[in-house]
């Protein structure tokens, strides 16, 4: 049964479903007992409006990704913050490479990535003066 449905939508009995329909709506059950199931209560009172398994799983792809004018806001504010990348006074190079590193996985999962040449070089020139040698080196 099809809560909200819009008019267009001729409701069956259940007696009448198909056995396909019977497994669709049986799968659909399970995902959202599932989905339910799974959530704290901060999420959990969030989505209990959701009547099906794909309303639950938008409802979480928002409540934890954002819309997609926040996923291209995200995205622009991390290549932003990968175009100005520069190191901290006083923070070591493993604190540098980890920093970079983690830049470069938060890039990734919003889409964008550097080849890593440009990556590699990039981080070497953000490396403080006294490494001025070893980066030459290791870029030829």
């Amino acid at each position: 049964m099809i809560l909200n449905a819009p008019e267009h939508y001729v409701i069956k009995e259940k007696s009448k479903w198909s056995d396909p329909e019977k497994a669709a709506v049986l799968k659909d059950a399970k995902v959202w007992n599932i989905l339910h199931n799974s959530w704290d209560n901060v999420m959990s009172n969030r989505g209990t409006s959701c009547k099906t398994a794909k309303e639950i799983w938008d409802s979480l792809e928002t409540q934890c990704q954002g819309t997609m004018a926040i996923k291209k806001n995200k995205r622009d504010v991390l290549v932003q913050e990968y175009e100005q990348f520069d190191i901290n006074v006083n923070e070591s190079i493993t604190d540098i490479y980890d920093r970079f590193l983690t830049l470069l996985n938060d890039l990734s999962l919003v889409g964008k990535e550097y080849e890593r040449d440009d990556s590699n070089t990039k981080f070497l020139r953000a490396l403080p003066q006294d490494w001025d040698t070893q980066a030459s080196i290791i870029r030829h």
